[in-house]
């Protein structure tokens, strides 16, 4: 009865809400697999080498970069959600190119990190539209908790019913005992499902943003803040493509059947935190969601960097995912907000403003990314993943601060605008009863 209840109440919402959100419960299977294994498999078939699986990490994100960029164009002939589609059915085929390659050396990760990246490029930027065209400020917390609450249902099952099919082709000699074979096979279930994910998504009924200039060099001072938010954010985003699989591999033996462990472990519970940010929080509660996310993080990677053994791994992998999960659910409302209020203000494009935001999450990335480089190879790796990965925590909690400045500036020009409707507002009765009708 309860849960009857509660499906009507997602009834309740847009129809384009709910198509994307059904689109991305099913893509949902296959993200947990592609972050969880594509950096074992690459530290397994380069000798464990962190700086090759850093260097996939930083190709993904200059391709996701440039298909941001490209996508502003595509969009003025293409449908977004035919974009949004290729996306997703690009990046399980960009996980079988990898797995061909017969040599991975730096070219080869190079290009397969750029292809992956390309991928997410169109599924993240037409995602990110798609809900900004779809919510509004009132119902984006129940958009990002359920979205997360059934991301979470699939991470419980996906990281361990792959990681323990890839184990067991060499435990119990399945395809000859080669787990690259076994590979191949979880790319071709992942490209399954992201075709499937593109059939629902394409019943949904999106209109492209309109086709205007979507760069610019000069914007509202508010904007820079939530760029600044984005850049710390990036910064832990830098590390945690690869950092916990080079955990795995250093620390627990580079089992995939203990990495999809420790992913699933505790996820029931998660599932529903999530649903209760979902039904219970107001936009009010965006900030106290975001400092939970934020300290958990730290805590995480104090943990690891104390620690620094198998147990630290299960704390920080685990403190990771309810902590990215949590710091998702309160930045892309918040950013969202603003981008409302601005471009409204502004006159501007929307996706100018995603556009924009990209850029700054890119800067934090490649700054990430290059710290961890430097601290692995002129000290070394076990330097980098114990040490410089809690001081990324520290320099991301910032991003809190900045939060807070947003949301009371975003408060006040919601006041200002309030006042000038009250101050512009109609005096006849014929126009009253025009705008009550509006």
């Amino acid at each position: 009865m309860a849960l009857f209840k509660e499906f009507k109440v997602f009834l309740s919402y847009p129809r384009n809400m709910r198509t994307l959100l059904i689109t991305n419960f099913v893509y949902a299977s296959v993200l947990p697999v592609i972050w969880a294994f594509v950096g074992v498999y690459i530290m397994r078939n380069t000798n464990n080498d962190v700086g090759l699986a850093m260097t996939f990490t930083m190709a993904n994100y200059t391709g996701l970069l440039i298909a941001f960029c490209c996508n502003g164009f595509l969009l003025r002939i293409i449908p977004v959600k035919y974009l949004y589609s290729l996306g997703m059915l690009i990046s399980g085929f960009s996980l079988l190119v990898m797995i061909s390659l017969k040599d991975l050396n730096a070219c080869g990760i190079a290009m397969a990190g750029g292809l992956f990246g390309v991928s997410m490029g169109l599924f993240w930027a037409n995602r990110d539209y798609l809900a900004l065209a779809s919510t509004t400020d009132g119902n984006r917390n129940y958009y990002y908790g359920l979205e997360n609450s059934l991301g979470t249902l699939c991470s419980i099952v996906a990281p361990i019913t792959v990681g323990w099919f890839i184990a067991g082709s060499q435990l119990y000699g399945w395809f000859g005992g080669d787990r690259n074979h076994a590979y191949f096979y979880v790319a071709m279930s992942a490209i399954t499902l992201a075709f499937v994910a593109s059939c629902i998504v394409c019943q949904g009924k999106f209109t492209n943003p309109e086709a205007s200039k979507f760069l610019y060099w000069k914007y509202d001072p508010l904007w820079y803040k939530v760029l600044w938010m984005e850049a710390l954010r990036g910064i832990g985003q830098g590390f945690l493509v690869t950092a916990p699989a080079m955990l795995v591999v250093k620390l627990i033996g580079g089992q995939e059947g203990a990495l999809g462990m420790i992913n699933s472990s505790g996820n029931v519970i998660l599932m529903i935190i999530f649903y209760g940010i979902a039904r219970l929080t107001l936009p009010k509660h965006r900030i106290w969601i975001l400092f939970t996310g934020l300290g958990l993080f730290v805590i995480g990677c104090a943990s690891n960097m104390i620690l620094f053994s198998a147990t630290g791994v299960l704390i920080f992998v685990a403190c990771q995912i309810v902590a990215g999960a949590f710091i998702e659910c309160s930045f892309s409302p918040v950013m969202m907000l603003v981008i409302d209020i601005l471009s409204n203000k502004e006159k501007r494009n929307k996706y100018a403003y995603l556009m924009n935001n990209e850029f700054a999450l890119y800067v934090g990335r490649v700054a990430g990314g290059l710290l961890f480089i430097a601290g692995a190879y002129y000290v070394s790796d076990i330097f980098a993943l114990r040490y410089i990965l809690c001081l990324v925590a520290v320099i991301q909690f910032c991003s809190y601060f900045l939060c807070k400045k947003v949301l009371a500036t975003c408060k006040v020009m919601d006041a200002a605008l309030t006042d000038h409707e009250l101050r512009t507002e109609p005096h006849s009765i014929a126009d009253v009863a025009s705008q009550e009708e509006r």
